[in-house]
């Protein structure tokens, strides 16, 4: 079973020379806030003056301690037609930010957040992620972290009433739904590729959805789920420990992240759009059904719940065959997001 992880995205681009400038660094503003002992680091783009702009679309990422931007160098030697040896230099881009910058609607500023001691922009392999991370990996940090970058925006940047909009996507729709029942600045919140119950539900949902393919009979999926529960026991009865882990993630952030995003959302009264991939496999779909089933129980009607057939946890077409190509499709998501925006 896969843990819900962040975007991760390989660019292949020709560069003259390798020089450790910042590639993506440069193209945005930094700003920092100091708090109650601590920092926050959040990062702006913009195309044009901030005071034209229709509205702030807040990212807010899922899991994991990867920098936004990550440049990893390459060397090749290749022969030419003549057969003479030619070098050929190029940079190999993961990025954890999915929208293309190119793209990026020029009537929104895009802000981001770093999560704590994450740098935004690393050269190579060595970066190694720092225990004070570890330590703030949670929930609650992540909202007091984008709460305050909400309060800093409307208070030191926007010159105007603005929209501020949130866009989480995978365990950041934790924190956007947690975050839009404390801060009435929000106008809009996005819930991409995220479920309606405990996370720990679509574990259970992997399993028999493993039954049901025929990969896993019954006996072990009994024996599989029970595993889980024991695992699941054992986390909350260490619930503090950075030692103990599962599935990469510490005892500490399972027992202080896992709680029904449903509760928070049926919280919120603003406008509210919800879109998952039906190929979907880090989180299944039928976790993110619960939603608008408890949106229309409850009576409330600031739901939109969009699904797009083809597309899998990072809003992707995934190539089934070799003559099939990996299709990205976040900049089409954004856009429908944006356009419902305006209207709600």
């Amino acid at each position: 079973m896969k843990l819900i992880l962040s975007v991760i995205i390989s660019l292949v681009c020709t560069c003259q020379s390798f020089g450790q400038k910042k590639y993506f660094e440069n193209k945005f503003e930094h700003y920092t806030i100091i708090k109650d002992n601590d920092t926050i680091n959040f990062h702006t783009y913009s195309k044009g003056d901030i005071a034209s702009k229709k509205g702030v679309l807040l990212y807010i990422q899922g899991s994991g301690s990867e920098p936004f931007y990550k440049l990893i160098k390459h060397i090749d030697t290749i022969k030419t037609l003549t057969g003479e040896p030619k070098t050929k230099k190029y940079l190999e881009v993961h990025r954890t930010l999915p929208f293309n910058l190119a793209e990026f609607p020029k009537d929104y500023l895009l802000v981001s957040i770093s999560k704590k001691n994450i740098p935004f922009e690393i050269f190579g392999k060595d970066f190694e992620t720092p225990k004070s991370f570890y330590e703030n990996d949670n929930l609650n940090y992540r909202v007091w972290q984008a709460n305050e970058v909400v309060n800093y925006l409307s208070d030191n940047i926007l010159k105007k009433q603005t929209k501020i909009i949130l866009f989480g996507h995978s365990e950041g729709t934790e924190v956007v739904a947690k975050l839009g029942t404390i801060n009435n600045k929000i106008s809009n919140i996005g819930y991409f590729s995220g479920g309606g119950n405990a996370q720990y539900y679509d574990f259970i949902l992997d399993i028999r959805k493993s039954v049901q393919r025929g990969e896993t009979t019954e006996e072990e999926s009994i024996i599989e789920t029970e595993k889980l529960f024991n695992e699941i026991k054992d986390i909350y009865e260490h619930p503090n420990s950075l030692t103990k882990k599962w599935l990469g993630h510490s005892y500490r952030k399972w027992s202080s992240s896992v709680e029904p995003s449903i509760d928070n959302l049926l919280k919120i009264d603003i406008p509210i759009y919800v879109a998952h991939g039906a190929k979907d496999k880090a989180v299944p779909i039928e976790s993110a059904y619960l939603i608008p089933i408890e949106f229309i129980r409850n009576k409330k009607s600031n739901l939109t719940f969009k699904v797009y057939p083809k597309l899998d946890h990072s809003f992707s077409i995934i190539p089934q065959s070799e003559n099939e190509e990996y299709v990205e499709k976040w900049d089409e998501v954004l856009k429908d997001f944006l356009n419902w925006c305006e209207m709600n």
